[in-house]
């Protein structure tokens, strides 16, 4: 029965790898076709502009939208900032800030 499921493992391993190096990487680990450059991560003109625990909106900046703030679109009002919080069970979250 070992042997089964590990020749199994390794047959559909060789198929990703055939199917193409970039491909089964990107099947693998969606993180690596992100990483190789790919469309979303292109520079734009107006963004958010994110260091650890804080992004706030930068017009005119030229610098790279992280992944996760490419969904969020322009602040509501010219104070608005999203801030990284910490929840009780340890777990984070962004969350959008008004003063």
């Amino acid at each position: 029965m070992k042997c089964m499921l590990m020749a199994l493992s390794l047959g559909v391993g060789a198929v990703l790898l055939a199917a193409g190096g970039g491909q089964a990487a990107s099947l693998l680990n969606p993180g690596t076709a992100l990483a190789a450059g790919q469309p979303e991560a292109a520079p734009q003109q107006v963004r958010w502009v994110c260091t650890y625990g804080r992004c706030v909106w930068r017009p005119r900046s030229n610098v790279r939208v992280p992944i996760y703030a490419q969904s969020w679109g322009p602040p509501p009002r010219p104070n608005c900032f999203w801030t990284r919080r910490i929840g009780p069970q340890g777990q984070s979250h962004w969350q959008q800030v008004c003063r």
